[in-house]
């Protein structure tokens, strides 16, 4: 925070004072009736100028062209103490302030020094020579390897806005320009987003849950398992109505029976004063098949639900009752897995058949090897409950996300610039024919699983399985990243750097020297969603407001708004009218 702010957040804040003031909205004290805590209470502002994050709407106040204050919308029910902290993006020292470009790559040439990525130091340029460096290694790039050399990443929480989406707007200008390999998948939701459209015939972890009212007049128990929605629900992907609170204060004050399956006592269960069942972590697959062998041998299972509305229950009983294995997957086999005595197991399966019950489950049950089997086996044991379908029965797998479970409003769903058409580059390897056999002769993708970029670094041309279907990995010399920061996802960072000098070039635009700038040959600064204009809706699922997000302070430096920089890039590569179909960011 800046020395010579004035407002009322202390200018003398440090970080230990401030992690403590955000601790507090997350320890949530069990005996409280509200998760508000008085500092994070909103105050009437109609003075000041309307805009919106990650963490909520808010009104900023700005004195002689700087930001001084932010104040959360004072129908926000539950605001969020970070917004404090969102003025240090627009004034912190990290801030990304002119074009750079790795010195050794600019003296030397792409691939130049590739060990001094994150070491090497930089040298400033203009506006004018980064672009034309940019553009000019993006047709270098497709004209000597291909189009399926270049990988488009921008995976990562993008800022909120309709308009200045930068992985929406990267990939438009790549499409648009020639082509390039797109990303599948994320690394939240990685195997659960595979597998459920198999199962239920929807991808599921990102859609609405049985609203919170519907819960709150039908549910009797709630089980969260691996799930934290008092945590998790302060942000949104979109701008965050925080909903979900309210619909927590709700369960509380109905009286519902909590259920907290998580290795740690979270602060959902603290706050509902839940039942907690501590498991040994990824053990969740062997607990659910516990409970559904103990349904099933004490016929508490419903077998008309699963007559009407599954197919292939028959197999999966014959591996449930060990039929298959010799394993039948009793309470006592999975206590031994698990570290939950069989006894508890069993009157779970009693107490869920016995009371309509709902169970909310996280995704950091299926961030494993094999992690499509939980939601799997999750879905599986509450179709053997036989509530799905039912007010306040089966299962939601966003409770924990962006407040799933607020109610939707009839509001006008807000359209977005779009990425252009489907991107339909592949191409047959050096020396192949079309309809070749051979698995050397397999096109290249145009599209990877996100977390096997560094695997396509390492390995081109290896065929691996993905849903289902054989996908060649690509040879990769360039990867280009607006927004998002890579270095923060991959599983295992020592092997990310290695595979990262095996490219020619690295291209990042950010506003913050995040690790993957740190690591890029070319570096552009661009705008906060505070230094431009653009327009989001309230709550991913709530959708109850339309918000404008107005500029609050002029660009920062030398940044500029990804829109412009992408649509400069599409001129000096001819396509600038296609780009921008002549329209401004306020057309």
């Amino acid at each position: 925070m800046s020395p010579n702010k004035t407002n009322a957040v202390s200018p003398q804040i440090n970080r230990r004072s401030f992690l403590k003031s955000a601790a507090a909205l997350a320890i949530v004290s069990a005996s409280s009736g509200s998760l508000l805590i008085p500092r994070a209470k909103a105050q009437a502002a109609t003075k000041l100028t309307m805009s919106g994050s990650h963490w909520g709407v808010f009104r900023g106040r700005v004195e002689n062209g700087r930001l001084v204050e932010v104040t959360p919308w004072e129908k926000d029910p539950h605001p969020n103490i970070m917004l404090e902290g969102m003025m240090d993006s627009i004034y912190s020292p990290s801030r990304i302030k002119y074009p750079m470009v790795r010195r050794a790559w600019l003296e030397h040439g792409p691939g130049a020094d590739p060990d001094g990525r994150g070491t090497g130091d930089f040298v400033r340029v203009s506006w004018d020579k980064a672009l034309d460096l940019v553009a000019g290694e993006i047709k270098r790039v497709r004209e000597t390897y291909g189009p399926t050399s270049l990988f488009g990443g921008s995976y990562g929480w993008k800022s909120v806005g309709k308009f200045h989406n930068c992985r929406t707007l990267l990939r438009r200008m790549l499409k648009m320009t020639g082509g390039f390999v797109n990303a599948l998948g994320d690394y939240s939701t990685g195997a659960a987003q595979v597998i459920l459209p198999h199962v239920v015939g929807s991808l599921e972890v990102y859609e609405q849950c049985t609203t919170w009212n519907v819960v709150k007049e039908n549910t009797k128990t709630i089980v969260f398992w691996g799930c934290n929605p008092v945590n998790t629900n302060q942000i949104g992907w979109l701008i965050p109505d925080h909903g979900g609170f309210v619909g927590l204060e709700e369960v509380k004050k109905a009286g519902i029976r909590v259920i907290c399956i998580d290795p740690i006592q979270t602060e959902t269960c603290q706050y509902l004063k839940g039942e907690w069942l501590a498991p040994r972590p990824q053990t969740d697959v062997a607990m659910m098949l516990s409970i559904a062998h103990t349904l099933y041998v004490e016929n508490l299972h419903d077998e008309a639900f699963l007559k009407k509305y599954t197919v292939g229950f028959e197999p999966f009983l014959d591996y449930l009752t060990g039929k298959t294995d010799n394993t039948p997957k009793t309470a006592e086999w999975a206590e031994k897995i698990c570290e939950i005595d069989a006894k508890t197991i069993k009157q779970l399966a009693r107490d869920f058949a016995h009371n309509r019950t709902m169970i909310a489950a996280g995704w950091s049950i299926q961030r494993q090897h094999h992690g499509e089997q939980a939601h799997w086996m999750l879905v599986t044991l509450c179709s053997m409950l036989g509530q799905i379908g039912l007010p306040g029965g089966g299962f939601g797998f966003s409770y924990h996300y962006c407040s799933g479970g607020s109610p939707t409003a009839t509001s006008p769903i807000l359209g977005g610039i779009t990425d252009g058409p489907a991107a339909t580059v592949e191409e047959l390897p050096a020396g192949c024919t079309p309809g070749s056999t051979e698995s050397a002769c397999q096109p290249k993708a145009n599209a990877i699983p996100v977390c096997r970029m560094v695997e396509a670094l390492l390995n081109p041309g290896k065929t691996i399985k993905y849903n289902g279907s054989d996908i060649v990995l690509p040879d990769l010399r360039m990867a280009y990243w607006a927004g998002g920061n890579p270095f923060a996802h991959q599983q295992d960072r020592n092997e990310m750097i290695k595979a990262w000098k095996k490219l020619d070039t690295f291209i990042v635009q950010d506003f913050q020297w995040t690790a993957s700038a740190r690591h890029a040959d070319i570096v552009l600064p661009v705008t906060t969603p505070y230094e431009r204009n653009d327009i989001e809706q309230l709550g991913d699922y709530a959708l109850s407001h339309i918000v404008p997000m107005k500029k609050l302070v002029e660009p920062m430096y030398e940044s500029r708004s990804d829109y412009d920089v992408l649509s400069d890039i599409s001129e000096r590569l001819g396509k600038r009218d296609e780009y921008t179909e002549g329209l401004t960011e306020m057309d």
